[in-house]
């Protein structure tokens, strides 16, 4: 094993943590620019959400192959790749003639994001092998910046009134242009050869009793990144809507709630592999839960009036607890004994995406009919599964896994 002193593993860690951070940037760029492409093509609002909904439907179509791909290419492979022909397809946003070519081209940027991250972590795991201590989450800390780096880039081009189509082509470029200069800084190409056994017996019948072990071993484990979307969504989807519709913010204000969970979100994520390496996934994916449920308990507690601060507090306690949630999936699940990385990592993110459907359908459905703050019993009973459940979820013999 090579140690952290290792040149090619500290180039390695610079371009995976380029690589987050593209994938961060991409489509953060063009939430911003929405209401302009909304007003370009005529649409209502209902249009611009089922637009939109085309991304994950991408994701979870492409996702079911993306092991495959990344066990057979490499990671590094097809991380750049699938990252160069997302950052070209982002231009085409601002081209689309209709809504149906609107959404299209979010499916496709749906397919390519989906098999891009199962891709780039991956790569991240087999860099992290190589340093023999948790680097995981800092990739996913610098995915967090790379968000608030492109939405507020797409703010400037919307308040500087540059056109849509020629603000995601110059940046599609650029980020095109940082994919291939990474990809010259990845390890040569590492790949798990690690074959499937779980199964017996070929054909039809065979194929069929690897998938059900594969889904069996692996769903526990996906259940704490479904789990830990429903927290994220919970902040990123209505945390602004609540501030303003329930609470009674300023738009401006309203925005501040947004901006504390990102922050915190990203700057727990910085700081979690030293903690993951000192008490393990299992303890920090706990603390994380019941964090979590606490920071939503708080959410739930303000009222009208006054308790704007209280509220951006909550869902700052909540970016803490949701932190580490998805990483520790990820490297849970790579650490199974038995199954390549590139497998294991690919159904996982696959199954995770699952939460960014589910979540926004139950916590809207629910808020229609008790209230949004009502609503946020849903996701605060996710983080308290995740705190009670955590050690069966995350039993495993790997390296670095739950202890």
């Amino acid at each position: 094993m090579a140690t952290a002193t290792d040149p090619r593993a500290r180039r390695a860690r610079v371009g995976v943590s380029a690589l987050f951070l593209v994938n961060g940037m991409l489509m953060a760029n063009v939430i911003p620019r929405m209401p302009a492409i909304k007003d370009a093509l005529d649409l209502t609002n209902a249009g611009v959400g089922a637009a939109l909904a085309a991304m994950p439907i991408g994701g979870l179509v492409a996702g079911a192959a993306a092991g495959s791909l990344v066990h057979r290419f490499g990671s590094g492979l097809v991380t750049t790749w699938t990252g160069v022909a997302y950052a070209i397809a982002l231009a085409a946003v601002g081209l689309a003639p209709s809504w149906l070519g609107l959404a299209l081209v979010f499916a496709t940027l749906g397919a390519l994001d989906a098999v891009m991250d199962a891709a780039m972590n991956t790569h991240g795991i087999a860099v992290q092998g190589r340093y023999g201590r948790s680097i995981l989450h800092a990739f996913h800390g610098l995915w967090s910046g790379g968000t608030l780096a492109g939405a507020a880039t797409g703010a400037v081009a919307a308040g500087l009134g540059v056109p849509v189509a020629l603000h995601l082509a110059i940046v599609g470029g650029a980020l095109a242009v940082a994919c291939l200069a990474a990809s010259r800084l990845l390890l040569p190409e590492p790949r798990d050869e690690t074959p499937v056994t779980l199964g017996a017996g070929a054909g039809l019948a065979g194929r069929g009793a690897r998938v059900v072990g594969l889904l069996r071993l692996l769903l526990p484990i996906a259940l704490i990144g479904i789990l830990g979307v429903m927290l994220e969504d919970a902040a990123q989807t209505w945390n602004t809507l609540y501030l303003a519709d329930v609470l009674g913010a300023q738009a401006g204000l309203a925005a501040v709630g947004y901006l504390v969970y990102t922050a915190t979100l990203t700057g727990g994520r910085l700081v979690n592999d030293r903690l993951i390496d000192r008490w393990g996934n299992t303890t920090i994916a706990r603390a994380g839960g019941l964090a979590a449920a606490s920071g939503l308990g708080l959410v739930m507690l303000a009222s009208p009036g006054d308790s704007v601060p209280l509220a951006a507090l909550g869902f700052g306690v909540v970016g803490l607890g949701a932190a580490p949630l998805f990483p520790v999936m990820i490297a849970a699940a790579a650490s199974r004994p038995g199954i390549s990385s590139a497998h294991a990592v690919g159904i996982v993110s696959w199954l995770a995406r699952l939460g960014f459907a589910i979540a926004p359908v139950l916590v809207g459905a629910a808020a229609d009919a008790w209230g949004l703050g009502a609503a946020f019993a849903i996701p605060l009973a996710a983080g308290l599964l995740v705190a009670l459940t955590a050690p069966r979820l995350l039993r495993s013999r790997g390296a670095l896994a739950a202890r």
